[in-house]
This record gives structure tokens, C-alpha cells and sequence, in this order.
């Protein structure tokens, strides 16, 4: 993403989240950005297409944040914790993504927005789902839709109370609350054994929802990093001659890694030249930490 099209997401989203999304206009987005508005258009067709933008994009955030934790290999409740706090610590940065009621949003006759918002829901309901079975497993599977309607339903209240109430809690001890009565609903569940309300046959939808397909391979990631790199190289207030430059090296990485048996310390310096701008210097340590192993430092 350029830094241009990256100023007019963020401009946007403060402003969705200051002024709702209806309130906000493109001429909003463009005069926050100091852009002309047909500058703007040339990123964004119209201000539907920047909102998908910006739900895509923050859905992807999300699935990131899930990985990386999962990958800290932390014991089984630790990790339930930490997911947890993750969940509250991404909707405090991203808190247009849940924190105004959907008649607010687009109107519904607008199918791909629609479509999106459903998706995305079905989504976040079925990740909830995979959490709460990785943490009670058999102790929950006559009633895991009911317990992840529960479980969503205290993270979505709670989250309004820290956004909107600022009610002065931190997501550790909200984190530890949230666990603690989860195991008391299991706890009563396996005592009375009612019949769950939200049954296979009603849930079908979401059962089939693959959360493993949601996070793309590395191989992806490493290839979306390369296009960010690209896209912001014209954008800096460098020489052209080292815009010009800093392409080759991009391309010369890529082209390494295409190799048998690419060279580390080629790659090592590669990045190294990369890094040494200050707008490229994310990605290049994004892709330092995705290539992994292969490079290995001398």
C-alpha cells in the first residue's frame, strides 16, 4: 500500500470513528489527507469501496494477532488468556470495526458491503467457537454455539464499556473476569445439562467456516510485503536515482529467493539496504522475520 492510500485509510477510519460513516464524506477524507479529492478517487472508487478497504484490512489484523500468539506456544490457559487480551487490545486500535451499530454502516442494499459484514461476522462468531473448544474441548460440544453466544456477548459489551464508557480497566484483569466465568458456565452446563439452544442444524452456516483458509501462507505474506515495499518506493521524498535503486534491490531480493539455495548473506544485506529507510524499514524486518530460518546470520 502506498503511503498515500495508507494516510486515506487512516484519515478515514479516524473520521468513520469521530463522525460515523454517514456524516463523513470523500471531501472529508481528502481535505483531513490535504489531497485533492479526484487524488482520492484514484485510489478508491467511491467511499463504499474504501469502507470495504478498511474491513478487509482490519479482519486481516485480526487473524495476524491470532497467529502470533498461537505461535508463542504458551501453555493451553495461557494462551486462552492471551487471546483473550488480544481480542480487547485489537478493538481498542481498531474500534470503528465493531463500535457502531450496523445501522450506521452502508446501507444493506449495497450486496457487497452486506455480504462482507456477514462474512465477517460469521467469521469472528466460528474464531470464537475454535478458542473457547481449544480451551474446554468435550466439556463444551453439545453447547458450543450457546457458550460462544455468551463469550461474544460479554466481549462485545465489555468492549463498548472500555471504548465509549472509559471505564478504567485493563485488559488483564478484564481478560482473567471473562476466563473465570466462562469456567463457571461450563462448570453449570456439565451439572444441569440442558439442551443447547443454538443446535448443529441452526449453526450449519458456521460450522463450515474454514478459520485455517483465513490465514494466508507465508508464501502469501511474503509476496503482499514485496507489493507494499513496491508501492511506496515512488512515494518517497528520496532521489529518483535512489528510488531508482532501492527497485533493484527489491527485485533482486525477490529474485534471489527464488533460488535453489538463495544466499543468506546476500539477503542479509539486501534487506540491511532496505531497512535503512525509515518507511521501508517495517517491511524489510517483516521479511526478515518471515524468510526465518534461511536467514541465518554469519
Amino acid at each position: 500500500m502506498s503511503l498515500i492510500k495508507e494516510k486515506i485509510v487512516q484519515s478515514a477510519v479516524r473520521l468513520f470513528m469521530e463522525k460515523g460513516y454517514r456524516a463523513t464524506s470523500i471531501q472529508d477524507i481528502a481535505d483531513d489527507c490535504s489531497i485533492a479529492k479526484g487524488s482520492l478517487y484514484k485510489f478508491f472508487e467511491s467511499k463504499e469501496e474504501l469502507f470495504v478497504s478498511i474491513l478487509k484490512q482490519r479482519q486481516q489484523y485480526m487473524m495476524d494477532e491470532v497467529e502470533r500468539i498461537r505461535k508463542m506456544a504458551l501453555p493451553r490457559r495461557e494462551t486462552y488468556l492471551a487471546e483473550i487480551m488480544g481480542l480487547f487490545q485489537f478493538f481498542g486500535r481498531h474500534g470503528y470495526y465493531i463500535s457502531r451499530d450496523y445501522n450506521e454502516f452502508p446501507s444493506a442494499s449495497n450486496d457487497n458491503i452486506s455480504t462482507l459484514i456477514h462474512q465477517i461476522q460469521i467469521q469472528m462468531f466460528s474464531y470464537y467457537q475454535n478458542l473457547l473448544m481449544r480451551q474446554y474441548g468435550s466439556a463444551i460440544l453439545d453447547w458450543k454455539w450457546d457458550v460462544t453466544a455468551m463469550f461474544s456477548g460479554m466481549i462485545r459489551e465489555y468492549t463498548f464499556h472500555l471504548l465509549f464508557a472509559y471505564k478504567p480497566i485493563t485488559v488483564e484483569k478484564l481478560a482473567g473476569f471473562i476466563a473465570e466465568r466462562m469456567d463457571d458456565l461450563v462448570q453449570g452446563l456439565s451439572k444441569c445439562t440442558p439442551q443447547p439452544l443454538l443446535t448443529y442444524e441452526f449453526m450449519k452456516e458456521y460450522e463450515e467456516v474454514d478459520l485455517e483458509s483465513l490465514v494466508p501462507t507465508s508464501s502469501a505474506r511474503i509476496s503482499v510485503l514485496f507489493q507494499a515495499i513496491l508501492s511506496i518506493i515512488p512515494d518517497l521524498y528520496i532521489p529518483n536515482a535512489r528510488k531508482k535503486e532501492l527497485q533493484q534491490v527489491t527485485v533482486l531480493l525477490e529474485e534471489e529467493l527464488e533460488n535453489e539455495v538463495p544466499r543468506a548473506f546476500l539477503i542479509q544485506a539486501l534487506l540491511r539496504d532496505l531497512a535503512a529507510e525509515a518507511e521501508l524499514s517495517f517491511y524489510a524486518h517483516q521479511l526478515q522475520q518471515r524468510l526465518g530460518e534461511l536467514l541465518i546470520k554469519e
